[in-house]
């Protein structure tokens, strides 16, 4: 009877202390991930959720005409109220993705997809953001948001997504 009652509070004893360091090293882990406040400011500036991260696609916003790979002052300012945004809330790393009708061909339209992306990161280094936390890629016409068929798609495809990676 007595090895029963012995069993017994060993087996809570290890238990608790169980209970105890699986808490405690719960406590210490750092937070992964962005916070509910940077979350609320993404979405209130227009970020989407997306498989890549936080999205704020350019398209329909900033648009750039045919061969061109500079903003436009009205998409300055978009751009520069996005980075004072998320600079607001420690979001200091971006990815800038700029892209391309398929009009051209693609080795041009990578390089032209990258000036527009660095036109976009350059706005984003004069609100504070480090030229070192702008990742960029030129993704040419790879990744249509429309039909190139038509003047009103390919006009949405000439664009650029600010992505905050959600890590």
């Amino acid at each position: 009877m007595f090895s029963l009652i012995q069993r017994s509070r060993r087996l809570f004893t290890i238990t608790l202390v169980m209970a105890i360091l699986t808490l405690t090293g719960c406590q210490s882990v750092p937070q992964k991930g962005l916070t509910p406040a940077q979350i609320a400011v993404l979405k209130q500036e227009g970020f989407k959720l997306t498989d890549e991260g936080w999205a704020f696609g350019l398209s329909g916003k900033v648009l750039f005409g045919s061969d061109i790979d500079s903003l436009n002052p009205q998409s300055t300012t978009i751009v520069e109220r996005i980075g004072k945004s998320l600079l607001g809330v420690g979001i200091e790393r971006v990815r800038v993705d700029g892209h391309t009708d398929a009009s051209g061909k693609e080795a041009y339209n990578e390089q032209l997809a990258l000036r527009r992306a660095k036109s976009v990161a350059t706005v984003l280094a004069t609100t504070g953001m480090k030229q070192d936390n702008i990742q960029l890629r030129g993704l040419g016409s790879r990744q249509p948001v429309a039909s190139n068929d038509t003047a009103d798609g390919r006009a949405e495809n000439r664009r650029v997504s600010i992505v905050v990676s959600a890590n």
